[in-house]
């Protein structure tokens, strides 16, 4: 099979994504087989999926209510402004926001599904504000007005109030009670700075919540909250808790813990001691819904050498069985986990893999993928995009330099601020690996990256000008000065505590900014860019192709007026995709 027909073939294998259980026994969820996201659902007895909505644009998410229904979010073409959408258990969608300025960040249905809880920004674009709304008549209201960003992950077991979680930072977040009726807010965690509380689960009895929690610690913990109290650590592994789900009666907990960037899910009864870790494929959960009875979880799982598919387990701990899935091709690679050593004697962690079939007789030419984030981890994901590479011939390595989630709250900090470009050292450090390597020709190794792994791409190709054969830049930050003026503004307070502020740390923007130096790129450049991208704005990728064209750099530059943030419909992946292996047949297999 040649790469061209692979690529269709792996574009067209749908994934299916983000479970959710409605009161009645079916289960909602995400799935792409028209070309992008839509709503679609199992009968909870059995039978084909249904498709519920058909829109152009990706929904975002699909929440099931307890008479049958569900509410669902998408946006415009990738701007970001979601609105909201009730889905009856028969019949048509309607909407329920209706105004294309505001982002309507989705919160939580109320105990008794009568009401939705959600942020919106409509007030000032910096500032989302706590909203319910009674599903039936539509009618809305604001509950509190808050400064920055947050979210609302839970109501009280009551439905009396909400609980808001707030983000001024990536390690950083508190949780507050707002009563719906008005009132002041309560801190319910005694605030800590860098310590993080999330995902709360209210007690029915209203005595405390289950929460995740890594306050004194370097990874997060499952753990139960009174008000005003220090969290009590229930579940603790030296690896990070990242997802929490409370079954219906309230009697088990269902977590997922990220070992080396795998999932693996255990599930706990009320006190955290485990009760089950039912076997599953090694690859990547992303979402857990309990069945209304509290029988059984049901769980999305990608997997490198496979898409996204629907899993159940039971509590008696026997494997996790195949719920819904399509099968990919045959033939495809799989990753080995490995690490490398860097510049301070670290070991960075990374994930490795070859092209089948006989080796090069100078190795293979290699490409290195860098995440985006920067508190993101790469993980062993479903790419139909990088394994149409391996296909062509071309190794992959996926690292997870300093800053990279997963590790651990010090390692992650690695890259802070003045330390920024010590990140983009490992990445030098994987190309020196590399050239060590009896597989690997280290003359022939590209990088590719998207969003701040753009940048990453970018910052490499300027710091270590030398080493690149070629880039790959999925909308990256070019100038940090021009960034911070021109994404959407809720987004600025949270990237500043993160990157340095525009104003007082104008000296070290100005110096991680790869435009300044962008007469030091050497290799030629392919740059992609969504025209609606809120959150780095097409002039980062127009600044710098200008820049890489007035110093005569060979530069293709690709853009997409119904993208945003990522490419989420199916032509255009196809169509970035084949621009990208072309460009890497030229620069590095030619």
């Amino acid at each position: 099979m040649n790469t061209a027909s692979l690529l269709e073939r792996l574009l067209a294998t749908p994934a299916a994504t983000l479970p959710s259980h409605a009161g009645d026994g079916r289960l909602y969820f995400l799935q792409d087989s028209g070309g992008s996201a839509q709503v679609w659902e199992l009968s909870g007895a059995g039978g084909a999926p249904r498709q519920r909505t058909g829109h152009a644009d990706a929904v975002s998410f699909v929440a099931g209510l307890p008479d049958g229904g569900a509410i669902f979010g998408r946006d415009g073409a990738g701007d970001e402004r979601f609105q909201l959408y009730h889905l009856p258990p028969e019949g048509e969608a309607r909407a329920l926001t209706a105004d294309p300025r505001t982002i309507h960040g989705w919160g939580a249905i109320s105990p008794d599904g009568s009401r939705i809880a959600y942020t919106a920004n409509s007030r000032d674009p910096a500032h989302s504000d706590a909203w319910v709304m009674d599903i039936a008549s539509g009618a809305a209201r604001c509950v509190a007005e808050r400064e920055g960003p947050h979210e609302l992950p839970a109501w009280s077991a009551d439905g009396n109030a909400l609980l808001l979680a707030t983000a001024p930072r990536t390690f950083e977040a508190t949780l507050l009670r707002v009563p719906v009726e008005g009132g002041a807010a309560t801190e319910l965690t005694p605030h800590q700075d860098d310590a993080r509380h999330l995902n709360p689960r209210a007690k029915a009895d209203g005595s405390g919540y289950w929460l995740l929690a890594d306050r004194g610690r370097e990874f997060l913990a499952v753990a139960f909250q009174r008000d005003g109290a220090v969290p009590e650590l229930l579940y603790a592994p030296e690896a990070d808790v990242e997802k929490l789900e409370l079954s219906p009666d309230q009697r088990h907990l269902a977590v997922v813990v990220n070992e080396g960037g795998y999932s693996r899910l255990r599930l706990l009864d009320a006190a955290g001691a485990v009760v089950a870790e039912p076997a599953h494929p090694a690859g990547v959960i992303t979402k857990l819904s309990w069945s209304p009875d509290g029988q059984k979880i049901v769980f999305d799982l990608a997997r490198f050498s496979a898409p996204s598919a629907l899993y159940a387990a039971g509590l008696d701990g026997a494997p996790a069985a195949l719920l819904h899935g399509a099968t990919p091709p045959e033939g495809l690679r799989d990753w080995t986990t490995m690490s490398f050593p860097t510049f301070d004697g670290r070991e960075i962690p990374a994930f490795l893999a070859f092209p089948g079939g006989p080796m090069p007789a100078g190795g293979w030419p290699m490409l290195v993928w860098v995440h985006g984030g920067p508190a993101m981890q790469a993980l062993p994901n479903w790419r139909a995009d990088l394994q149409a590479v391996l296909a062509q011939g071309i190794g992959v390595l996926v690292p997870n330099v300093r800053g990279s989630t997963g590790y651990g709250v010090a390692y992650a900090a690695l890259d802070d601020r003045e330390k920024r470009l010590d990140s983009v050292a490992d990445l030098a450090a994987a190309h020196a690996h590399l050239a060590t390597l009896a597989e690997v020709d280290g003359t022939r190794i590209g990088i590719m990256g998207q969003s701040y792994g753009g940048w990453m791409v970018l910052a490499a190709t300027t710091e270590y000008p030398e080493l690149w054969a070629c880039g790959v830049d999925f909308y990256g930050i070019a100038n940090w000065q021009s960034f911070f003026r021109n994404t959407g503004p809720w987004r600025i307070g949270h990237r500043a505590a993160e990157y340095g502020d525009p104003v007082a740390d104008a000296e070290l923007l100005h110096r991680l900014s790869p435009l300044h130096q962008a007469a030091r790129i050497r290799c030629p450049l392919l740059v992609a860019q969504g025209l609606t991208d809120p959150r780095v704005p097409p002039s980062e990728s127009e600044q710098i192709v200008a820049a890489l064209q007035a110093n005569r750099i060979a530069v293709q530059y690709l853009t997409f007026a119904d993208e945003g943030h990522g490419f989420t419909k199916r032509h255009n992946r196809r169509a970035v995709y084949e621009a990208v292996l072309r460009f890497l047949a030229a620069h590095l297999t030619a």
